[in-house]
C-alpha cells in the first residue's frame, strides 16, 4: 500500500477552526435546550447567526450596536411622540438617510405610508390595540419621491413598569419581489389569452373546413346552372344571388381563416407608410359626424415582408373600430407611423416581442375606451359590444389573425372614457426570412382536349360537382371518394392518368401522402393539392412532397382552370408527350 501523503498544514488549520466553530455551536445549542441562557437568531446578508444574550440587556449599547447593525431588514423605533429613536443601518441604506439625521425627527419626515387599500389601515390600528402587533404589506415614499413596497411588522414597546412607550417597526423591502410577481401574473395572463386564441383559432379552421366544401358545392353548381340555363333570364337573375350569396359566405370563411392563422398569403416588400395613405384616404371617406382622422407617417420607416392587401385590411378594421368607438360624437382617430428598434429592456415586457427593428403603427382614438374585461375578449371571433346586427364581431379578430401570420405583434392600452390605442410591431425585412413564392397565374385557359384527370376528395357533394364542372372544360375524370382505392388503380396501372387533383385533409390516408406515394412511383405525373388550411409550412411540405400546384379552399375555379392549364401548357405551349 502507498503511504499516505502528509496533510498541508493551512487545510489542517482550517478544519481544526471548523472543528472550533462547531463545538462553539453545539455548546450554545445545548445551553439553549437546556434554558442555561437566551439567544437571538439574527438573518443576515451572510445567512443566519446566533447570538448569545447571556449578560446582556435589552437596551445595551452591544445589543444595539452588535446585534441590529447586521440585520439586513430596516429596524426603526419610534416614541409616542412618533419621533425616531433608533434607525439602523439597513434602514440607512434603504431610506438614503442617515441615523445622526433621522434620530429625534418625526417618522413622517423620513418616509410616508401608502396603504394598498383603504380598509388596511383599520385593521392595522385593530390588530396593535388588540394583539400589540401588526404585519402587513403597504408603501413607502422616501424623501426623494421614490415609492418602495415593503412587508412590515410593527409591535408595541414596554418600559420597565410594561407601560408602553413607542413602537418596533421591522421593514424589508420587497419591491423587487412585487415586480416580479406583477411581471409573471402579466405573463400567464398573456399566456392564458395566447392559448385560448389558439384553441379558438384550431375551432375556427375545423369549422371552416366543413363550410368551405359545402360553399364549394355550392358555387360550383349554381356556375353549371349559369351555365345550363343561359336562355332563361328570370333563372340567371337567381342563380347570380346565389353566387353572390356564396362568394359572401367564402370570404366570412376567409376571415375566419385569417384569425386561424391558416390563410394563403402572398408576401413582398411593403412600404407600411403607402399602405397608411390609402388605407386613411379610404377611412375618411367613411366617416360621420364630427370625427376627424390625423396621420403621420415618420421618414425612414422600414419596408416589411408582407400581403398588402391583408395589411390594408388591419389598417381599415383598426380604423374602424375606432370609429365605432367615438359613437358618432367629435373627436380625433390619431394613426401614426413609425420606425422603432426594441433593446431586450424594451421588448421583455411582450413575450411575443424580440430586439431588433420595426414598422410600427399606432391607431388611437378619443371614444368611450374600454375596462379590463372587454380587453381580454376583444380578439376573439364574434365577440363584439355592439348591438345585435350592428357588427359580426370579427374585426378585431382578423386583425390579430394576420398581425400574427406576420410574425408582428398587437398590444392594446385602453380606460374607460380615455379612449383606447392599438399598437401594431411589423419586425423589418431585415428581421424576417423571405416567404415562399405564390402561384403566377397561367395564361388563358384553353379546353381540355381528353387529357384525364384523377380528382379525390372525401365530400361527396364537392366530388360530383368537381367532377361536372372539370368535365365541361373538355377533360376526362376519374372521381374517387375512397383516397386507397384510388391510388392503388394509378400505381397499379389500372387507369392512366394525366393529373391527380387531391383534397389534402382526408381521413386515412392525406393528399400529402398520396402526393409522395406518386412522387416516388410516378414521378413525372404532376399533382394539384386544394386546402382549406394553406400556410407556410403546408407550402414547404407540398413543395416537398413533388406537388406542383397548391389551391386553398373553396377554390376559385378559374383559379383552378388556371392551374391545371399552367400544368399541361406551360408558357402557353402544349406538352410534348405520348398520351393513353
Amino acid at each position: 500500500m502507498r503511504a499516505e501523503a502528509p496533510a498541508d498544514a493551512a487545510l489542517l488549520a482550517q478544519n481544526a477552526e471548523l472543528r472550533a466553530r462547531l463545538e462553539e455551536a453545539q455548546e450554545t445549542l445545548q445551553a439553549i435546550r437546556t434554558g442555561a441562557v437566551d439567544a437571538l437568531v439574527v438573518e443576515t446578508s451572510a445567512g443566519p447567526r446566533i447570538f448569545r444574550l447571556e449578560g446582556l440587556e435589552a437596551d445595551s449599547s452591544h445589543f444595539r450596536g452588535e446585534i441590529l447593525a447586521q440585520v439586513s431588514d430596516a429596524v426603526v423605533t419610534i416614541d409616542d411622540g412618533q419621533r425616531v429613536t433608533y434607525f439602523n443601518a439597513a434602514a440607512e441604506r434603504q431610506y438614503g438617510v442617515t441615523a445622526s439625521d433621522a434620530l429625534g425627527r418625526q417618522l413622517s419626515e423620513i418616509y410616508q405610508y401608502r396603504w394598498l387599500r383603504p380598509e388596511d389601515e383599520a385593521a392595522a390600528l385593530t390588530a396593535l390595540r388588540e394583539t400589540g402587533c401588526w404585519r402587513g404589506e403597504n408603501v413607502h415614499v422616501k424623501r426623494s419621491g421614490e415609492e418602495i413596497h415593503v412587508e412590515t411588522s410593527v409591535s408595541h414597546l414596554h418600559a420597565k413598569d410594561d407601560s408602553r412607550c413607542g413602537l418596533l417597526a421591522v421593514i424589508r423591502d420587497i419591491t423587487g419581489r412585487k415586480k416580479a410577481e406583477q411581471e409573471r401574473a402579466s405573463f400567464e395572463a398573456r399566456l392564458r389569452e395566447a392559448q385560448k386564441l389558439e384553441a379558438l383559432g384550431t375551432l375556427a379552421g375545423g369549422v371552416a373546413h366543413d363550410f368551405n366544401n359545402i360553399i364549394g358545392t355550392i358555387l360550383i353548381n349554381a356556375e353549371l346552372a349559369r351555365q345550363d340555363a343561359s336562355y332563361n333570364h328570370e333563372a340567371l337573375a337567381s342563380l347570380t344571388e346565389i353566387q353572390k350569396a356564396g362568394h359572401r359566405a367564402r370570404d366570412l370563411v376567409q376571415q375566419i381563416l385569417s384569425f386561424s392563422r391558416r390563410e394563403a398569403t402572398s408576401r413582398q416588400v411593403v412600404s407600411i407608410p403607402s399602405i397608411v395613405e390609402e388605407g386613411v384616404r379610404l377611412l375618411r371617406a367613411g366617416l360621420l359626424g364630427g370625427t376627424r382622422i390625423e396621420s403621420h407617417c415618420a421618414a425612414h420607416t422600414p419596408s416589411i415582408l408582407g400581403d398588402s392587401t391583408q395589411l390594408t385590411q388591419v389598417l381599415l378594421n383598426l380604423g374602424a373600430n375606432a370609429a365605432q368607438a367615438m359613437e358618432g360624437r367629435p373627436g380625433t382617430i390619431d394613426i401614426r407611423v413609425e420606425g422603432v428598434t426594441l433593446d431586450e429592456n424594451s421588448a421583455r415586457p411582450h413575450p411575443s416581442l424580440r430586439p431588433g427593428r420595426y414598422a410600427r403603427v399606432v391607431v388611437s382614438d378619443t371614444g368611450h375606451g374600454m375596462d379590463a374585461a372587454t380587453q381580454g375578449r376583444i380578439f376573439e371571433p364574434f365577440f363584439t359590444t355592439r348591438p345585435p346586427g350592428k357588427g359580426t364581431g370579427l374585426g378585431l379578430c382578423v386583425v390579430h389573425g394576420i398581425v400574427q401570420a406576420h410574425a408582428g405583434s398587437i398590444i392594446v392600452h385602453s380606460e374607460p372614457g380615455k379612449g383606447s390605442r392599438f399598437e401594431v410591431y411589423f419586425p423589418s425585412t431585415n428581421d424576417v426570412a423571405a416567404a415562399a413564392d405564390t402561384i403566377e397565374a397561367a395564361g388563358p385557359a384553353a379546353e381540355g382536349r381528353g387529357r384525364h384527370i384523377l380528382y379525390i376528395d372525401d365530400d361527396q357533394s364537392q366530388l360530383f360537382a368537381s367532377k361536372r364542372m372539370i368535365e365541361r372544360w373538355g377533360y376526362r375524370v376519374s372521381a374517387y371518394f375512397e383516397q386507397r382505392e384510388a391510388l392503388d388503380a394509378v400505381l397499379a396501372g389500372r387507369i392512366r392518368v394525366d393529373l391527380v387533383v387531391t383534397d389534402f385533409n382526408m381521413p386515412g390516408t392525406s393528399g400529402l401522402e398520396i402526393a409522395r406515394a406518386i412522387r416516388d412511383a410516378l414521378p413525372d405525373l404532376p399533382v394539384i393539392l386544394v386546402s382549406g388550411y394553406v400556410n407556410e409550412e403546408l407550402r414547404a411540405q407540398a413543395a416537398a412532397a413533388g406537388v406542383r400546384e397548391l389551391i386553398a379552399k373553396p377554390q376559385d375555379l378559374e383559379e383552378l382552370r388556371d392551374a391545371v392549364q399552367n400544368i399541361f401548357y406551360p408558357l402557353g405551349k402544349p406538352l410534348d408527350r405520348d398520351r393513353p
